[in-house]
């Protein structure tokens, strides 16, 4: 808004006198005056003033208030889905603040990502709904990470996924890949409802249910599956409170718009002991703040970046770049010459050395899986001992690589395992098709030589009982024993359960592929 002309400013009488009527005197209480009433003293000029420094607007020291200014999306108050959710938020008051170190760390990021898209603010809320910032979510479809990407969504839109990284859990990537899926969708709906609606269901649901509607596009008018129906009115509510948290009894954690953590690039694959030992940090600080690496190592394909925390304690930030650039090339990996015995193979090789066919391969320039006993192979070897490095494993498993011809029905079938349970414990998909020389862990397997170091990453589920669903049939699902079902939620296990009934399952979800 413009400032009103000073009536003290020459200016500023000038234009009024001029708006009086010819002819007309002017009224003493007018605020108006001729000009024959204006004194010289009054039109002679004054002194110009100093520039007056222009002061900076600084954006606000405060997330929530930043978060709030880039909201766009009308929440819709008047739907009662909305008000449902709203409530459920009410009954809830420490939803938000029980996550906010997640919410600490990954906010700030995907709120300035979704700010230079300048997309709507709502949609940095999206993975509180999809896995409450948790890198770790995992689903029974096979979706995982922070946005709960399914393998084949994943591989869409360029996240990598191998037995040394899974892209789904790496917060930078995957972030980057939602929002242009989440940008592509509404391009083909040209509605933020429609679109948000499309991440969780599909686009090819949403579009049979405009279809049906024939030619309705309100999304709350839409005949849409049942989840889909409250996964945008869940968003639109977290927004509504984020925006007026008062109004609705809830209290927000303090949080900081500054980055919880920075992005450096790697010039090739590095030991993860080497960069701890380099950076001055704890080996467990670097896969906490990297949760897409399943291994000892980066992986050998890239991507060649890892994160690290905003601020070093025992390093300079500046000094973290030029620390692993200076790391020579025949540090960053040991290699070790392996002689070939009689009876070995290529995929046995790589398992005792804790590495996977793949990377041997390449590192050898063999074309295929066959070998010679006497010959020697080039391997990729740790620092330390593989026990020594803090990969979540779950134990009590082995490793089984892929031939020609297999698939997760013929292999849970010949280890007498559930397709479910090599679907959660490999973090594929249920119809995912194999690769030949892929790594799948087998759960009730002879234990693998391959690390276990640490406390394994652990999930609670809420699993609700179907019809012809057993305490067996369960625990196999998601590869836990009946035994601990039977704790954890106090069941009689010679009691049938009941459809509809909910029980609480702990579940390991991270580990390579």
């Amino acid at each position: 808004m413009q400032a009103q002309a000073d009536s003290a400013s020459p200016m500023g009488l000038l234009s009024r006198a001029a708006d009086t009527p010819p002819g007309g005197a002017s009224d003493p209480g007018s605020a108006y005056q001729t000009l024959e009433h204006i004194s010289l003293a009054q039109l002679a000029p004054r002194p110009v003033p100093a520039a007056t420094p222009r002061l900076e607007v600084q954006p606000p020291r405060d997330l929530w208030t930043q978060l709030r200014h880039s909201f766009q999306l009308d929440h819709r108050l008047e739907r009662k889905r909305v008000q449902q959710e709203l409530s459920w938020l009410r009954r809830h008051p420490s939803y938000l603040p029980g996550m906010q170190a997640r919410l600490q760390r990954y906010l700030p990021y995907i709120l300035n990502e979704v700010a230079t898209r300048g997309l709507p603010g709502e949609l940095v809320l999206l993975p509180i709904v999809e896995s409450a910032l948790d890198p770790y979510a995992f689903s029974h479809g096979g979706a995982a990470g922070l946005w709960q990407f399914i393998p084949a969504t994943g591989k869409r839109f360029g996240l990598t996924r191998n037995w040394w990284y899974d892209g789904r859990r790496d917060p930078l990537l995957a972030t980057q890949a939602a929002l242009t899926y989440l940008e592509y969708l509404n391009t083909q709906f040209d509605d933020w409802y429609l679109a948000v609606a499309g991440y969780n269901a599909g686009e090819g649901t949403v579009n049979r249910a405009l279809r049906r509607a024939a030619g309705e596009r309100d999304f709350f008018e839409l005949r849409l599956p049942r989840e889909t129906g409250a996964y945008v009115p869940r968003l639109l509510a977290l927004a509504a409170a984020i925006e007026d948290p008062a109004a609705y009894g809830i209290e927000l954690p303090p949080l900081s718009p500054e980055p919880a953590f920075q992005t450096v690039k790697l010039p090739a694959q590095f030991d993860l002991m080497k960069l701890a030992d380099t950076l001055a940090l704890d080996v467990e600080t670097l896969y906490d703040y990297n949760p897409a690496l399943n291994q000892w190592a980066t992986p050998p394909d890239g991507p060649y970046h890892l994160h690290l925390p905003a601020t070093l304690p025992r390093s300079p930030d500046a000094d973290a770049q030029a620390k692993i650039d200076a790391v020579p090339a025949q540090q960053r990996v040991n290699w070790l010459r392996v002689r070939i015995e009689p009876g070995d193979t290529l995929s046995g090789i790589a398992a005792r050395y804790g590495t996977d066919v793949a990377t041997v391969r390449r590192a050898n320039n063999l074309s295929g899986s066959a070998i010679r006993a006497g010959r020697t192979l080039l391997i990729p070897r740790s620092k330390e001992v593989l026990t020594a490095y803090p990969v979540a494993r779950r134990g009590g498993t082995g490793d089984y690589v892929v031939r020609s011809g297999d698939s997760l029905w013929s292999i849970a079938k010949a280890h007498n395992v559930s397709v479910d349970s090599l679907v959660r414990s490999n973090h594929v998909g249920p119809k995912e098709v194999l690769r030949v020389g892929q790594r799948l862990t087998v759960p009730g397997a002879k234990s693998s030589p391959l690390p276990s170091g640490r406390d394994e990453v652990v999930r609670k589920v809420r699993y609700g009982v179907r019809s012809g669903d057993s305490l067996a049939r369960i625990a196999s699902r998601f590869n836990v024993s009946v035994g601990e079902l039977a704790r954890w939620n106090q069941l009689n296990t010679e009691k049938y359960l009941q459809p509809g009934q909910s029980l609480l399952i702990y579940v390991s979800v991270a580990g390579g592929e």
